[in-house]
Order: structure tokens, then C-alpha cells, then sequence
């Protein structure tokens, strides 16, 4: 049964003096995923200089807390227990809601499970089962409560996408010939390098430099049996007045249904202290991971990689 309005606004009340200290003394802040079916998972906190991650891994045997006052502490790390958080749409509408933890719970993870924290949450749009994976999010959390820039989707295979990625077929060829050294590669470097990778997916922060990360592929036909294969690459790069410049850039060879491809689903950036922070998904067929990526100068650096279940 749901808890009444009174129930929730009592709980967050019992434990606003916890939460204020710990925000106050550390300026410590949690993100969570906010699933479609109102369950939250936390996966990373800023203690104020580092990040780090708090929450268990997903596994197969799990003990869930009673309550929310049962949680142990270690789970929640710097910023203390945290009963209200502020949930950031993944639509990037830029409006933020408030929503409030019930109880804790668990979700299936893929092959494994995960503990999470039930919501008040109400998306608009219908759940899907759980056994869907990976399952959909609506969007991210944060407590206590912080603005989340949008990062901006660009629609791949458009000539404004291919030009945005200057010197994407180098790169591809780079990072392609690197993969063919410690696999054998079915394709003749000389046919596949003559392909311009087509762009499937693009996002965007900032302004100068503007960061981008991209989904790229490019299909095969094969000699040998006729079947088909495809090079999928990802990447990260910036762009200023002057010059694109590539941070990093890696393809795997793959079966033309992608199976093992890995995809970026984008919560929003943060810049706290001169410093700007992705907050995604990445997430396959059987597997997804939640990651705190630091854009730099000259690389991007994870800083939390949090597992989200796979099998």
C-alpha cells in the first residue's frame, strides 16, 4: 500500500536535522538513477573534492533494509541518509520535480539484483515489465538539491552531425587498426579504411570548448561466408574557434545485430569549481554501468563506474 502524503512528509521531517548537517559540514551531494517505475538506485556521491561510489553492487543474494532509518551508514557515504531528492527528466526539459523515498527495495539487474530505494515517482509514461532490460530511466537524481545542465543530442546520420565529427574517418581508421592487431580482422584494411563511418549518435556540452562524445559504425560484407560484420566506435572529442581535437576513440568488430555494442544514454553535466562532470548510462544488451566521466583538457577521465547489472 502507498504511503499517505502525511506518512512521507513525517519521514523527510525525522530526518531533515541528519541530512542539513551533512550537507552543511561537507557540501556533500548523491546521484541516483530514477527508473520508470519510481525506484531510484544512488551510485555516486561528491564529498566536495572527490567523487566516489557508496551504494552495494548488484548481486544474486541480496538483504534488504526494513526501513530507510535501517540503511546502513556506509551505504550513504559523506552526505548521511537522504529521504527527499530532486529528479531531473533524461528528456532534458531542464524542469526538476521532488520526490520522496518510501522504503528500499529491490529490482532485477539484468542476471543479478540490485538493491534500490522506492519513490514517490509517477512517470507519464507506462512501465514495462520488470524483467525489461536494460530498464528504462526517466531521468537522474540529486540530493541534496543542485542544478543539472542538459547535454545535447545531435541526430546522427545528418550532414551537421558528420561535419560537427572533423576527422572522424582518421580516427576511425586509427583506432579500427589498432583493434585488427589483436584480432583478425576479416576485412582487407585497404576496403574498410575507404569508408566514411557513418555518425548514429552525438552529444554535446559546452561552448568553447564545446565536448562531444560519438556512437560511430560502418558494416562490412565479408568475402569469406558473405555475412556481415561492423566496425562500432566510440569516442570523445573537442571542438573550439580553431580546431577539432580527439580525446580518445575506440571500435570493437562486431555482428551487424550489434550484440555487445555499448550505448550512452546522457543525465546531464555538472560544473562544480571550474571542473564539468557527464553524468550517464552506458548500457548494452545484457549489461549497463553508470559512470561520473571528468572532461579535461587533453582527456576524459572516469571517475565512477558503477556496475548496474549484467549477465
Amino acid at each position: 500500500m502507498r504511503p499517505s502524503r502525511l506518512v512521507i512528509a513525517l519521514l523527510a521531517l525525522e530526518m531533515a536535522t541528519t541530512i542539513g548537517a551533512a550537507d552543511s559540514r561537507t557540501g556533500a551531494f548523491a546521484v541516483a538513477v530514477v527508473r520508470r517505475d519510481g525506484a531510484i538506485v544512488p551510485f555516486a556521491v561528491f564529498d566536495g573534492k572527490r567523487w566516489s561510489s557508496t551504494w552495494p553492487a548488484p548481486k544474486h543474494d541480496l538483504e534488504i533494509p526494513i526501513s530507510i532509518t535501517s540503511v546502513p551508514k556506509g551505504w550513504w557515504g559523506p552526505t548521511g541518509l537522504v529521504a527527499e531528492w530532486q529528479m531531473w527528466p533524461a528528456a532534458g526539459d531542464g524542469t526538476p520535480t521532488t520526490i520522496h523515498v518510501t522504503q528500499p527495495d529491490w529490482i532485477d539487474a539484468h542476471c543479478v539484483r540490485q538493491v534500490a530505494l522506492k519513490t514517490d515517482y509517477k512517470s507519464a509514461l507506462p512501465a514495462p515489465p520488470p524483467a525489461v532490460q536494460p530498464y528504462p530511466k526517466d531521468g537522474l537524481a540529486i540530493s541534496p538539491a543542485r542544478a543539472l545542465e542538459r547535454i545535447e543530442a545531435i541526430s546522427g546520420g545528418t550532414e551537421g552531425a558528420s561535419a560537427l565529427a572533423e576527422g572522424l574517418r582518421a580516427k576511425f581508421n586509427e583506432a579500427e587498426l589498432d583493434t585488427a592487431s589483436r584480432f583478425n580482422h576479416p576485412v582487407a584494411r585497404r576496403d574498410r579504411e575507404r569508408i566514411d563511418p557513418e555518425v548514429e549518435a552525438l552529444y554535446a556540452f559546452g561552448e568553447n570548448p564545446r565536448a562531444y562524445y560519438i556512437e560511430a559504425s560502418r558494416p562490412y560484407r565479408t568475402r569469406e561466408d558473405k555475412g556481415c560484420v561492423i566496425g562500432f566506435g566510440t569516442g570523445w572529442f573537442a571542438r573550439d574557434r580553431e580546431k577539432t581535437t580527439w580525446l580518445d576513440m575506440a571500435v570493437d568488430l562486431l555482428p551487424c545485430d550489434k550484440y555487445g555494442a555499448t550505448y550512452m544514454l546522457p543525465f546531464g553535466a555538472l560544473r562544480i569549481d571550474g571542473r564539468t562532470f557527464w553524468i550517464v548510462q552506458f548500457s548494452g544488451w545484457d549489461h549497463e554501468r553508470y559512470v561520473v566521466a571528468e572532461l579535461k583538457k587533453d582527456k576524459v577521465e572516469a571517475l565512477v563506474s558503477a556496475w548496474g547489472g549484467g549477465c
